[in-house]
């Protein structure tokens, strides 16, 4: 699947992951740790989309590297602490 590379791929695999997250039990007690994880996914999807707005109009190609500079760096601040609340919820479970 090469269509799936990138941030794209990283995006889709978030998603996909959450999506299948469903059937493991966790879902409605990490319900506000997932939505950061999520806005995550989304970030990165909209890099994705930017970075194709970004090469077919060269004009803009300047605004749009830093854009996604900017977009990656709130997806991954946001898919951090998503994954550390969520690790948080579930290991204080544990005890």
């Amino acid at each position: 699947m090469a269509f799936l590379e990138g941030t794209l791929g990283i995006g889709v695999g978030l998603l996909l992951g959450l999506a299948l997250l469903k059937y493991s039990g966790y879902v409605d007690q990490l319900k506000k740790e997932l939505g950061y994880i999520a806005s995550g996914a989304v970030f990165l999807l909209l890099t994705a989309v930017l970075t194709t707005v970004g090469t077919l109009v060269p004009t803009v190609t300047t605004a749009v590297s830093w854009i996604n500079i900017i977009f990656s760096v709130i997806a991954f601040i946001l898919v951090l602490i998503g994954a550390i609340a969520t690790a948080l919820q579930i290991f204080s479970k544990l005890k």
